[in-house]
């Protein structure tokens, strides 16, 4: 029942990334070690509740925005192994 709604609740926590990612840090300047643990939240819940939707056109369009993030978060995290093996 639920699973059917899950795709259109991955791209309202996604709107809610760009809220919290982009917008927010502009009108009080930055953001603080709470706000990245939640943008790291909305990316995470965003393209786990896209996973699990029910299939058709709108899981694939959630999965595709939401995976975005997702994968710039693994780099991000990547990053600094790949610095040390250069080494």
């Amino acid at each position: 029942m639920l699973r059917k709604y899950l795709s259109m609740i991955s791209l309202l926590l996604f709107s809610l990334f760009i809220v919290f990612a982009f917008i927010t840090p502009i009108v009080v300047n930055g953001t603080s070690e709470i706000g990245d643990i939640v943008v790291i939240s909305l990316i995470i819940a965003s393209f786990l509740a896209a996973l699990f939707s029910q299939k058709g056109k709108l899981r694939i369009l959630a999965l595709i925005v939401s995976l975005i993030p997702v994968l710039l978060l693994v780099g991000f995290m990547l990053l600094p192994i790949f610095y040390l093996l250069e080494q």
